[in-house]
C-alpha cells in the first residue's frame, strides 16, 4: 500500500489482514456511524441522519453484546472487530492498526527497532523453536554475545517456547534498548545446551541487503521494501558500483509490497532526468498532484527491472515510470497493480487508521488498479490471468510503445519461473537447511573441509576467497543428502532427484554460504541458478537500444501519448 500525507508521521505501507467482524451487526451500525464520522473529516459533506441517534444505537448494542453474550468478550475487540469491518466495507487497503500493527508499522518505515540482531525462522511448521539462519553482523548485540548461524533458540528466560507462535518469539527477543534477555540454544555439534545473555540495542532494518556487481560493470541491487532510508541506500550502493563506468544494472523489485511515496520518488530520481514527471495523485475532487525528478542523474546505463505479481505500490510506481520513460526493460510478471494511496491518521493509544483518499497515475496517465469489485477474496488470492487484467487504457511510452493500464504493470519481456513439484516438497520441508547444519557441525564424514571454522574475521581475503571455492557439493554429498531425505521419510522418485540435481546443489551450497560467509554470499549462490536474473542479463543490450531509442523520440507521439486511448 501506498501512504501519503501522512498525519502521524508516518507514511508506510504494509500488507494488514483483513478480518470479518465476529459481530456482523455490530459491523453494519458501526459502518454507518463511524462512516460518517470519518466522513466530516475528509470530505466537505456531512453524513445523513441523526449521528446521535446513530451512535446511541451502537452504544446499546455494544453494551447489550458486552453484558448477554453467551461468553464474556472485551468491549475493545468488539469495537476494533467493527472497525475493521467497516473498512473492510470500503477497498482492499484501507486499514485499522492495533498497537502491534502500528508498532511495527513505525519500525518498517523508520528502519529500526531494538533487539538482538538476528534472522530467525521457525525450525518446522507449528513449533516455537527458532533458528539463526545466517551469522550475526559484526557489532550487533548477537554478536557480540556469540551466537552463530544454526543456533536454535529454545527456551526464552529458561522457558521452552516449543508451543510459542514465532510472533511470541519475536516480541519476546525484541525490548528497549540496554535490557537483556536470557536465551538458551542448541548448537551444532555440540551436546550440551548453551545459555547465553544478550543485551538489547539499536538494530537497523536495511531496505537493501543485496547489492553487488553480478559481472564485471554489471551491476544488481534488490530493494525489499520503501522505508525512509530506502533512498539513501541506493545512493550508498550505486556509488560503490561506479555509475559512471557501469555497463548496466538489474534492479530487483520482486517481492516489493512498496512504502513510502517519497521514498518512490527520490528512487526514481536517480534514473531519470531532472523535470521528468514520476507520477500524479488525484483525491476524490479530482485535485492533482504532480511530482517530477527533482535533481535526475546524469548516467544512462542500461537498465532491466525486475518485478513479479508481488511487486505492488511504490514498486509499481518506480517501475512505472521507468517503463513509461524507456529508462529500463520491465522482465518478469505483471505486478500485484494496486494505485490507491491511503492516507494514515493517528487515533492516540498508539492506534491508527490507514485510509484511501486517493489513486496514483504513471507518467502516461496509467491507472495501475486492479478492480477489486468482485470481494476481496478474488482481489487477494483469486486473480484472473494476466491478460484479463487491462480494463483497455491504451497510453504510449516516450518513444511511441503501447503500455495498458487497469492491471498492475506488464512486463515488456514476460518471463514465469515454473518450480517443479519435487523443489516445493522439499522447500516446504526445510531439509536443506537442517542438513546443512549437519554439513557445518561436522556430522557428514564425506565432507570433513565443511565444518564451520571459529571466526571468518582471522582469515585473509585470499583465504576466504580460498575457503568458498573449496565448499564443493560432491556427488558423494549428494549421495548422502538424498540418504537423509530417506531416513527423513521424505518419498520421492530417483528421477525426480536426478532431474533437479542443479537445483539441490544450489540449495545445499546456499545453506551453507549463509552460515559460513553471511546472507549476501549465499543469495550469489541463489542467483545463479535464477532464471529471470539470468535472463535480464541477456537482455541488457535489448534495454540499451530502448534507452537509445528513447533519446530521440518522435514529439509528436510524446506530446499525444499522456491522455491518448
Amino acid at each position: 500500500m501506498l501512504y501519503f500525507k501522512c498525519k502521524s508521521n508516518l507514511d508506510h505501507e504494509v500488507f494488514v489482514k483483513h478480518k470479518l467482524s465476529i459481530f456482523f451487526l455490530l459491523t453494519i451500525l458501526l459502518a454507518a456511524v463511524f462512516g460518517g464520522f470519518v466522513g466530516d473529516q475528509v470530505s466537505a459533506g456531512g453524513p445523513s441522519g441523526d449521528i446521535s441517534e446513530q451512535l446511541k444505537n451502537f452504544t446499546r448494542v455494544l453494551q447489550l453484546a458486552s453484558d448477554n453474550y453467551a461468553h464474556p468478550v472485551s468491549s475493545e475487540e468488539l469495537i476494533e472487530s467493527a472497525i475493521r469491518g467497516m473498512l473492510h466495507t470500503l477497498d482492499p487497503h484501507s486499514s485499522y492498526f492495533d498497537t502491534r500493527d502500528y508498532n511495527r508499522l513505525q519500525e518498517e518505515q523508520q528502519g529500526k527497532y531494538y533487539g538482538l540482531g538476528i534472522t530467525i525462522r521457525a525450525v518446522s511448521p507449528g513449533s516455537g523453536r527458532v533458528v539463526v539462519v545466517e551469522p550475526p553482523a559484526p557489532g550487533t548485540p548477537a554478536y557480540k554475545a556469540g551466537l552463530r548461524a544454526g543456533d536454535v533458540i529454545t527456551r526464552i528466560r529458561r522457558e521452552p517456547i516449543d508451543d510459542w507462535e514465532t510472533e511470541e518469539v519475536i516480541s519476546n527477543l525484541k525490548g528497549p534498548k540496554g535490557s537483556k534477555v536470557d536465551i538458551t540454544v542448541e548448537r551444532p555439534g555440540m551436546v550440551n545446551l548453551v545459555e547465553i545473555t544478550v543485551e538489547r540495542d539499536e538494530i537497523p532494518m536495511f531496505a537493501i541487503q543485496d547489492a553487488f556487481l553480478i559481472r564485471s560493470h554489471i551491476g544488481y541491487i534488490k530493494i525489499n521494501r520503501f522505508s525512509d532510508t530506502t533512498s539513501d541506500e541506493l545512493e550508498a550502493a550505486l556509488k560503490k558500483m561506479d555509475p559512471s563506468t557501469s555497463e548496466g544494472l538489474i534492479l530487483d523489485l520482486r517481492g516489493n509490497p512498496g512504502g513510502a511515496l517519497n521514498q518512490a520518488i527520490r528512487v526514481t530520481d536517480q534514473f531519470l532526468r531532472k523535470g521528468q514527471v514520476i507520477v500524479s495523485t488525484r483525491n476524490r475532487h479530482g485535485k492533482e498532484s504532480e511530482y517530477k525528478a527533482p535533481n535526475g542523474s546524469p548516467y544512462r546505463y542500461p537498465m532491466v527491472v525486475l518485478i513479479d505479481r508481488y511487486s505492488a505500490s511504490a514498486s509499481e510506481i518506480v517501475s512505472g515510470a521507468l517503463q513509461d520513460h524507456d529508462r529500463a526493460l520491465i522482465v518478469g510478471e505483471t505486478s500485484f497493480g494496486k494505485a490507491l494511496v491511503q492516507t494514515i491518521y493517528s487515533l492516540g493509544d498508539r492506534k491508527g487508521l490507514a485510509l484511501t483518499t486517493g489513486r496514483y497515475y504513471t507518467p502516461s496517465d496509467r491507472l495501475i488498479q486492479r478492480d477489486y469489485s468482485g470481494g476481496f477474496y478474488e482481489y487477494y488470492y483469486n486473480r484472473k490471468s494476466e491478460e484479463a487484467q487491462s480494463n483497455g487504457e491504451v497510453r504510449l511510452t516516450d518513444s511511441g510503445r503501447k503500455v495498458y493500464g487497469g492491471g498492475g504493470i506488464a512486463p515488456d519481456v514476460k518471463l514465469t519461473v515454473e518450480t517443479t513439484k519435487f523443489q516445493t516438497m522439499l522447500n516446504s520441508l526445510d531439509v536443506f537447511f537442517s542438513y546443512a547444519r549437519k554439513l557445518i557441525g561436522g556430522e557428514v564424514a564425506v565432507a570433513e573441509n565443511f565444518k564451520l571454522p571459529t571466526g571468518l574475521s582471522e582469515f585473509s581475503e585470499t583465504e576466504r576467497k580460498e575457503l568458498m571455492s573449496s565448499l564443493v557439493i560432491s556427488d558423494e554429498i549428494l549421495a548422502d543428502f538424498k540418504n537423509y531425505l530417506n531416513s527423513k521419510s521424505v518419498i520421492f522418485a530417483g528421477e525426480d532427484f536426478e532431474k533437479n540435481i542443479e537445483f539441490v546443489k544450489r540449495r545445499l551450497k546456499k545453506e551453507v554460504f549463509d552460515s559460513f560467509f553471511g546472507a549476501r554470499e549465499g543469495y550469489k549462490v541463489a542467483i545463479e541458478g535464477d532464471e529471470q536474473v539470468q535472463k535480464a542479463i541477456e537482455l541488457l543490450p535489448q534495454a540499451k537500444a530502448l534507452l537509445e531509442r528513447s533519446e530521440k523520440p518522435d514529439k509528436n507521439v510524446v506530446a499525444t501519448s499522456a491522455r491518448s486511448n
